[in-house]
């Protein structure tokens, strides 16, 4: 058994990511989100409608809309992002609160499941998005280019080389 986030949970917080790098109240169109993180837009833009339903990111229509995270980075966690996505965080389907394992209370790996699946839920709902910003690595925001200084303007007559 290979247990592994999918393609959704792992895209979504690459993007959610990308939004909590941005200044606050930022709004970043998709297509940036989709070039800068190598994201396929149709399948990112399914992927924000779903942390939009979560409140996790907001989004504004329109020719200067965008999307913009909705929360800070630190009160955002890997758990909230995922299970905005997939729902329920399971390492199998044992551990799945929407699946029933016939089982239940007399198999002899439960205690197992039981310690890997908390140590999961552990792991991913104290990492926040917050954690993951430091650093200039990927998805870092590209850097704006600086804009070149105009000379002050003089009193002065201009002179001829």
């Amino acid at each position: 058994m290979n247990f592994s986030i999918t393609r959704r949970g792992e895209y979504g917080v690459t993007a959610a990511l990308y939004l909590a790098r941005k200044a606050p109240g930022e709004l970043t169109q998709i297509h940036e989100i989709a070039e800068h993180c190598g994201l396929p837009e149709p399948f990112l833009a399914q992927i924000l409608r779903l942390l939009v339903r979560a409140g996790l990111v907001s989004s504004k229509k329109g020719v200067r809309g965008g999307f913009v995270i909705s929360r800070p980075p630190e009160d955002v966690s890997f758990l909230d992002v995922l299970e905005a996505l997939e729902g329920p965080v399971a390492v199998n389907r044992c551990q799945s609160p929407v699946e029933h394992c016939r089982q239940q209370g007399c198999c002899s790996m439960e205690s197992v499941w039981t310690r890997a699946q908390d140590a999961l839920l552990s792991v991913l709902r104290e990492s926040r998005l917050s954690e993951a910003m430091a650093g200039d690595q990927f998805p870092a925001v590209p850097a704006v280019p600086a804009v070149p200084a105009v000379p002050e303007a003089t009193n002065e007559p201009a002179t001829r080389g």
